[in-house]
């Protein structure tokens, strides 16, 4: 079954254009659009933020000066079009039925890419208790839910959790980000990681300063390595 027979459910409306189609989720105009970054761009070989194809480096200009601690990052598309509304619409909107096809879309990303090898264990970016109770779940910690199904890897849902509250990164530059979210993650229960390959969740990797702050967190707890898998990411 390809990922299209996943992702779109037959005699629904497309979420996106909101015609009525029989791929349902997605009529078969917009699903012909998911994958046409990949004319445009290239991801960088280790944050995965989106490249144009001219660009003559394999590292992003912010990687070749730094390389964020996490060992990889890889992600469906680029935060436009289709995936940002589908990403609106499950993390602001409630549709809560979307982690189930972006989470095969996510598992497809992880098989497709050899650079993942096998982690043992998917970790939710968490959110605070505060941000939680406002939104009333966490997305990330669904989408894990169906990559972990997905793969048959352990999901360690509770082992990161976000013990400072902190402003919306949205609208953030990069050193804000960076600021708001300093010792933000904490690792709870460090035995349950040690020396375990992780692969972190999320739905946008915008800077990478969130992936990299839970990374840190993550490795200081004893994790062996860990790799970012999210549904979308920016271009650079």
């Amino acid at each position: 079954m390809g990922w299209k027979d996943w992702l779109f459910v037959r005699d629904k409306e497309c979420f996106i254009c909101r015609r009525p189609g029989a791929l349902g989720y997605l009529c078969p105009s917009c699903s012909r659009t998911l994958k046409t970054w990949e004319q445009e761009f290239r991801p960088c070989r280790r944050c995965g933020r989106l490249l144009c194809k001219e660009y003559a480096g394999e590292l992003c200009p912010q990687c070749g000066e730094k390389l964020p601690p996490f060992r990889l990052a890889r992600a469906v598309g680029p935060y436009r079009g289709e995936l940002r509304r589908a990403i609106l619409e499950f993390k602001y909107r409630g549709r809560r039925s979307l982690a189930l096809p972006l989470g095969y879309l996510l598992s497809r990303v992880v098989a497709e890419e050899p650079l993942y090898g096998r982690p043992r264990a998917v970790i939710p970016v968490p959110l605070s208790s505060q941000r939680l109770k406002e939104r009333a779940f966490n997305q990330s910690a669904l989408l894990a839910r169906e990559l972990s199904r997905l793969l048959g890897i352990k999901l360690l849902e509770e082992v990161l959790v976000k013990v400072r509250h902190t402003p919306p990164q949205a609208g953030l530059d990069r050193l804000a980000r960076l600021q708001n979210l300093q010792r933000s993650f904490e690792v709870v229960e460090s035995s349950r990681i040690v020396g375990l390959d992780v692969l972190l969740v999320d739905d946008v990797l915008t800077t990478g300063i969130t992936a990299a702050a839970c990374t840190v967190a993550l490795l200081e707890g004893g994790a062996r390595s860990v790799a970012v898998v999210t549904v979308a990411t920016s271009l650079f």
